[in-house]
């Protein structure tokens, strides 16, 4: 059966989670599905270590630390490459390899190249390091693929499940990641369709240190997030009174009672967690991939005041109707797709609503700026199903 992937890369892990076209929630499972891309985990590690011909797969922790390269995707933007195989990459070639290692490994598993493929992105991220992490893509054949907040991955994930709203109420979403806390706050303007007020990161805590933790330190460590969230959507022009919901996605089973706790107190408002908090994300980026019906202009009431919002441009755009790109080629890679212009959140400016997916994000003022395409190390996937005679 044809099916959308989600793909989601984080400082420490890479998930994987897929969407059947024309699916939904019965007695056959719910609205997407988590791929196992490890032999024994459903994760694999996002640093990345090489063969000795130059290919990239994901690095073993014990195998292949000497060799193992991470933290690429904080380094997206940088102007100075890094050392990756014996010579240098920029780090957004290293996100195109992984993303590219991921579409092939999910490939070989499910017999069948997805329809499209969505890459997570972090909320924050504006429109240069959104341009770098595509025209990468290009270079490994995906450039078919879809860029989707964070942010706008937990939003679908919980909508598709009929826990929140598709329209109405303002909504804060916590991501707790391995490396880093990101704190979104937005508002859901029907299916498929997410204005972004702003977003926050805090990388001086992470779920490394709070695995296997003492819950009072935890409680302690979590409380400086939860006063970001509420300094977040002050930020915005809100207050406690018009959020919805808190949406909760990553982190531990042992640290959700702890944040759900100290959220309740901070907003009094529903604080969810979902299904499968790791893999909430990409199960939700998979969602996103769906088609759905162009973008709308925001009411104008409806917009932040100048200067209220952190983050800049919002990576989730709108696409036509039908509008979705299948990879194509000798393996799951990308074709170039139509796209929509981007209406997002600008420092000092206003919002706009976002729909789903188109190949990439483009900036709402039309001036596009294509890079020279980066070069990024090949992949290697092992073969895991037997060819058929």
């Amino acid at each position: 059966m044809p099916y959308l992937l989600g793909i989601d890369i984080g400082s420490g892990s890479t998930k994987a989670a897929v969407t059947r076209l024309g699916g939904g929630r019965d007695a056959r499972g719910p609205l997407w599905e988590p791929v196992s891309l490890g032999v024994r985990t459903r994760t694999v590690p996002s640093a990345l270590a090489t063969t000795p011909d130059g290919a990239a797969f994901p690095a073993e922790a014990e195998r292949d630390a000497a060799i193992a390269v991470g933290g690429y995707l904080a380094r997206v933007g940088d102007s100075l490459p890094m050392q990756f195989g014996g010579t240098h990459y920029p780090a957004h070639g290293l996100v195109a390899a992984m993303t590219r290692w991921v579409v092939d490994q999910v490939w070989q598993l499910l017999g069948e190249t997805p329809e499209r493929v969505a890459l997570a992105c972090p909320t924050g991220w504006g429109p240069g390091r959104l341009r770098l992490v595509h025209a990468a893509l290009a270079e490994a054949d995906l450039a078919g693929t879809a860029l989707v907040t964070r942010a706008r991955a937990v939003v679908e994930s919980f909508q598709a499940s009929g826990r929140v709203s598709a329209s109405g109420g303002m909504l804060v979403v916590y991501r707790l990641g391995a490396a880093s806390v990101e704190i979104s706050v937005v508002v859901p303007h029907g299916p498929g369709r997410v204005e972004l007020l702003g977003s926050a990161e805090l990388d001086e805590i992470s779920g490394y240190e709070l695995d296997g933790t003492d819950p009072g330190h935890a409680r302690d460590v979590l409380r400086s997030t939860v006063d970001l969230a509420v300094h977040t959507v002050s930020a915005c022009a809100g207050v406690s009174g018009e959020i919805a919901a808190v949406l909760i996605a990553g982190g531990s089973g042992s640290v959700h009672p702890i944040v759900t706790d100290l959220l309740s107190s901070a907003f009094s408002v529903p604080v969810l967690v979902d299904h499968d908090p790791e893999m909430t994300v990409a199960g939700g980026a998979a969602l996103a991939a769906r088609p759905q019906p162009r973008a709308v202009p925001v009411p104008p009431s409806s917009a932040p005041s100048p200067g209220s919002v952190h983050g800049g441009p919002s990576a989730i755009a709108g696409t036509g109707p039908g509008g979705s790109s299948a990879p194509g080629g000798t393996a799951p890679g990308g074709t170039a797709g139509g796209s929509s212009a981007l209406g997002g959140t600008a420092l000092g400016g206003s919002s706009a609503i976002v729909g789903a997916t188109p190949s990439w994000p483009e900036i709402a003022d039309g001036r596009r700026v294509v890079p020279e395409r980066p070069p990024r190390p090949p992949v290697r996937v092992g073969p895991v199903r037997a060819e058929s005679q």
